[in-house]
């Protein structure tokens, strides 16, 4: 007969051993995330500051500021860095580690603030959490954050608990003192605090959580207000780091996208962060913590609002509820429209899981009494998180990010000496290269990330000298033997003018494209052609979702190339690749020449195509025993996807028209081939 001890000793070992196989499932999942998914942009800004931090000791940039974001993460890095040497994979070793850490800890919380059976809930949903996967294998924060987020409010709980010894204390230890309770409080506060800034927003959820519980006087209490002084100063040094550290940085942010204001808008904050909530794999989560919070208040309500005099299982339920309430609350109403994404929830949402489990736990234990049929209930319940989360868990594997370590790595294999680097990623070219590129290249939405030195602009993290001007550009094209630029689709899409867009179309080539990221390079200044006749249209003519706006040719001469510029810009949204065909067609209906391909020669595709004109450079080899005769340009717009012609038929200036073909025509000429048949 198996005795009492036996059977609790029995009891532990199945945990652990339980609990290892969910660590181990929760390590394979971030592990191949490792492996397989190129690094997100800010992560190169951790894996340099914490380079700088191995060189100088502080995470000191070499324009001189103090990268601020995530310091204890940053000495963390630099450590493992130290260790191990600094790579992408030790890079992110810490996050692995620490979203190991928080699965363990949301476990031994749920188990010590509710049961056991909560814990177990909890850690298996916080294991599949698509967020907590990427955010635990990517070189930032937000694991670190996560774990020392959920210890804080875990001891701020376990602090509100101890009682008051007004007496002598000698007999009592600190680790029952109220006293050692709330410093534990304040120490993990501080540790979250200093891995990212985010944890102020806890403070006061958790001070409101202490008054309800105890009363506003139990803050004054001899033995509670040291630890409220400590977290107190400890935001103050963090705020003078981050002003002294980074000049101006707060403001610029503040006066370009502030971080908080008077927003108001739930209608338009919600859809940002819906997703987290009442996805269908989510809902179940979400509605039976609202259905444990019901159950808590029911209770409290019956028992004279009093929150102290719950039993521990209601008393966690509303406690730790609070916190994410009001964490969720702040967000939706006062952070600003430009800082509306997911992660910056993702401090809470361990709660979010324990609040669910807590309401699965005790819609079990109410349907049944018997403890062996609740742990059966529990398992079903846990073979259900896995079947709603293995697929979502799984899709983040497939979701790859843009390559800029594949970029990079690169043009550091290919580099020469003399050559000029220049990117919208700066550390990530720093950390890369070893070194600082030469230019900052951007021309919107940089002012948070410059400060002044020695008299121009360069970039915060890495010192880079600012290049925003299409001409500053031209001018470093034509000075340098070869200059590169590193950077992907969207940002040239959509954080550079024409001009400067232009001037990249024209004069750099593709060497190196994957993962949404390219490195194009610039063997000297490319002279372009001449072109004897220019059109442009006061309304930009429609090709499906493409509008010629505007087009220009060369001098057509048999046996010679005939350089055409078309201009095209979206009409509507584009989802996919246009390809467009310019075709020299005889009077016959004959093809004379064609070429075919992507406007703006790829570098944007064109599903990142706006308002704003790209060019399309096409040349038609023209053959040198091609008579004297008529002939039109033709253009077509396919679609590269389905094969199919994208254009409607349409008309400009009475010009003939096919399906999907438009003759330009000039006043419904055709053009007679004779070296000046474009006059």
């Amino acid at each position: 007969m198996i005795t009492g001890i036996a059977r609790r000793n029995l009891i532990f070992v199945g945990a652990i051993l339980l609990m290892g196989v969910l660590l181990a499932l929760a390590f394979w999942l971030r592990w191949q995330y490792v492996q397989t998914i190129s690094l997100y942009v800010d992560e190169f800004t951790t894996l340099w500051a914490a380079q700088r931090t191995q060189e100088v000791g502080a995470p000191l940039m070499p324009s001189g500021v103090l990268y601020t974001r995530g310091l204890l993460a940053t000495y963390v890095t630099a450590l493992v860095g130290m260790v191990a040497g600094l790579d992408y994979t030790t890079g992110r070793l810490p996050s692995v580690l620490f979203g190991l850490a928080t699965i363990a800890a949301i476990w031994v919380v749920g188990r010590r603030a509710w049961n056991a059976r909560v814990g177990w809930l909890a850690a298996l949903g916080l294991a599949l959490l698509p967020e907590a996967i990427i955010w635990s294998g990517r070189a930032r924060f937000y694991a670190q954050l996560q774990f020392f987020a959920l210890l804080t409010i875990w001891a701020a709980f376990w602090a509100v608990q101890a009682a008051l010894t007004p007496g002598d204390k000698s007999r009592v230890s600190l680790r029952n003192s109220a006293f050692g309770r709330h410093l534990l409080f304040a120490a993990c506060f501080i540790l979250a605090l200093f891995s990212q800034e985010e944890t102020i927003l806890l403070y006061p959820s958790l001070v409101l959580g202490m008054v309800l519980w105890r009363g506003w006087r139990y803050l004054l209490h001899r033995e509670i207000w040291p630890a409220q002084v400590v977290m107190l100063v400890g935001m103050a040094v963090r705020y003078a780091i981050e002003v002294l550290g980074q000049p101006g940085f707060f403001e610029t942010i503040q006066a370009e996208r502030p971080y908080v204001g008077l927003v108001f808008d739930v209608a338009a904050t919600w859809p940002a962060y819906a997703s987290l909530l009442i996805a269908s794999d989510r809902l179940p989560w979400t509605l039976a913590g609202v259905l444990a919070i019901v159950a808590a208040l029911v209770v409290l309500a019956r028992g004279g609002w009093r929150p102290m005099h719950l039993e521990r299982f209601h008393q966690a339920t509303l406690f730790f509820a609070l916190q994410f309430a009001f964490v969720l609350l702040f967000i939706l109403t006062l952070v600003g429209g430009q800082w509306r994404e997911t992660r910056y929830l993702f401090l809470v949402q361990p709660v979010w899981l324990l609040g669910g489990a807590a309401g699965a736990i005790w819609l079990i234990d109410r349907l049944l009494a018997r403890e062996p049929s609740r742990w059966i209930a529990t398992a079903a319940l846990a073979v259900l998180v896995i079947w709603l989360g293995w697929q979502p868990a799984t899709a983040v594997l497939e979701r790859q990010v843009e390559g800029y370590d594949r970029a990079f790595a690169y043009v550091a294999a290919q580099r020469q000496p003399g050559d000029v680097v220049m990117t919208p990623q700066p550390p990530a070219c720093a950390f890369v290269l070893g070194a600082p590129c030469d230019y900052y290249a951007v021309q919107r939405a940089y002012e948070e990330f410059v400060i002044a030195k020695d008299g121009v602009l360069v970039d915060r993290w890495s010192g880079a000298t600012l290049l925003n001007d299409a001409g500053q550009l031209a001018e470093v094209i034509r000075a340098a033997p070869r200059v590169w630029l590193v950077t992907d689709a969207f940002r040239l899409a959509t954080r550079y003018d024409g001009d400067f867009q232009r001037t990249v179309v024209e004069q750099f080539d593709p060497a190196f494209q994957e993962r949404g990221v390219s490195a194009l390079l610039a063997e000297g200044w490319r002279t372009l052609p001449v072109y004897t006749e220019e059109h442009v249209l006061d309304t930009p003519l429609a090709f499906g979702r493409l509008a010629l706006s505007g087009w220009k040719a060369g001098v057509a001469t048999p046996g010679q190339p005939l350089p055409v510029a078309l201009t095209w810009q979206a009409t509507t949204p584009i989802d996919r690749q246009l390809n467009t065909s310019l075709r020299l067609i005889s009077a016959e209906g004959a093809t004379v020449a064609q070429q075919d391909g992507p406007p703006a020669r790829g570098i944007i595709p064109t599903n990142l195509f706006f308002d704003a004109p790209l060019p399309d450079l096409k040349t038609l080899d023209l053959p040198a025993d091609l008579p004297a005769a008529r002939y039109r340009l033709e253009v077509v717009v396919d679609d590269v996807e389905n094969n199919a012609v994208e254009a409607a038929p349409s008309r400009l200036a009475g010009s003939r028209l096919a399906e999907g073909m438009l003759a330009l025509e000039s006043v419904r000429r055709f053009c007679q081939v004779s070296g000046t048949c474009w006059r």
